[in-house]
């Protein structure tokens, strides 16, 4: 049987995990530290930082090489889906594949009943089954990220500061000496971007003459060039910046890989009422569905959710039929539906 007070809590180096792993100590859990060595050796301050707190804290801590695998199911799915034309989200990508996957072997490996991170969500149980819910901090709630968690994993998740808010957890730092944490600046975007942006990964990574690089004609949506762009994987659904010679009213409605071209039209085309998610799942307890779900598009505060219905058209394809229009959805990118706060299921943009 599983140890029912040993947790296994990935530690980033962080203010989140850190505080999650003195929480955890405090609620009379041993905890057993892990922090994933993902792609190069700008992580050894984060590790760095996890050992000392670590060693403070008198807790077992282990470092797990996965470069290799994490290159092979994040960056280069990463840079797949911008070659094909589509916007990925990495970090949704790296909880299902990496992350949780590794922590939760490492847990049953060690006959740890719990897992834990930093996040900023809770667990929710509704009849026999369990649920990633919204934490109690809309500015900071996390759960559009965890769509795909298999409910195995989640129903041994543990999640400290789900019912906090970030304000909170932040004094909690300074109130226990840990200013260094309180004060550091979060970190923000794709971890392995290093603080660049996306096209200079592109183009560091992949081989110079790679044919997405090549400058193509953007068209009108008659057809008609209108302009030349600088290689398709540097635009997306919605964007107008980079792109000349066009009305002020229209952005990048189309990108076609196979011809290196980008078409150009109306902002307005853009808005659309249904859409096919493919790579997707929902509960089994269809009563959470069968009427209207609330629908985020976006993982951030700025892009308000909207309600509407789905309808399983396979195993992992669902149809969506949202009540108002929404604009730019963008192939490669995530919907996720809720029930309430529970989060029941989500797909990807075709």
């Amino acid at each position: 049987m599983p140890n029912n007070k040993q947790v296994i809590l990935g530690m980033s180096g962080g203010m989140d995990s850190s505080m999650t792993a003195i929480l955890l100590q405090k609620q009379g859990y041993t905890v057993i530290g892990v922090t994933l060595l993902t792609f190069d050796t700008a992580e050894q301050e984060s590790i760095k930082a996890a050992q000392n707190l670590a060693h403070e804290l008198q807790i077992e801590h282990h470092v797990l090489d996965c470069r290799a695998t994490f290159k092979t199911e994040v960056i280069d799915y990463f840079t797949s889906d911008y070659l094909n034309g589509k916007t990925p989200n990495p970090c949704i990508r790296c909880n299902e594949t990496i992350k949780w996957k590794l922590l939760n072997e490492f847990a049953i490996k060690t006959n740890s009943a719990y897992i834990a991170t930093g996040h900023y969500v809770q667990t929710e149980q509704y009849k026999n089954r369990f649920y990633i819910s919204k934490g109690l901090d809309p500015n900071k709630d996390q759960s559009y990220f965890l769509w795909n968690l298999d409910e195995s994993i989640i129903k041994k998740a543990l999640f400290p500061l789900g019912k906090l808010k970030k304000s909170e957890v932040r004094e909690l730092a300074r109130s226990l000496g840990y200013t260094h944490y309180a004060d550091k600046k979060e970190s923000m975007g794709v971890c392995f971007l290093n603080g660049s942006n996306y096209k200079e990964f592109l183009q560091k990574n992949l081989p110079r003459e790679t044919s997405a690089f090549k400058p193509g004609i953007v068209l009108n949506q008659e057809g008609v060039a209108v302009g030349h762009h600088e290689g398709f994987p540097f635009y997306t659904i919605g964007q107008k910046k980079g792109i000349t010679n066009i009305a002020s009213d229209h952005c990048v409605i189309g990108i076609n890989p196979t011809n290196n071209t980008l078409t150009t039209g109306n902002k307005e085309l853009l808005f659309c009422s249904t859409t096919v998610l493919h790579n997707s799942s929902i509960t089994p307890q269809n009563e959470l569905w069968n009427d209207e779900v609330f629908i985020r598009i976006r993982g951030i505060d700025s892009v308000p959710g909207y309600f509407g219905t789905i309808e399983p058209l396979s195993k992992q394809s669902i149809k969506v039929n949202f009540n108002q229009p929404v604009w730019a959805l963008t192939p490669g990118q995530s919907i996720v539906f809720y029930h309430q706060n529970k989060v029941i299921g989500g797909g990807l943009i075709s």
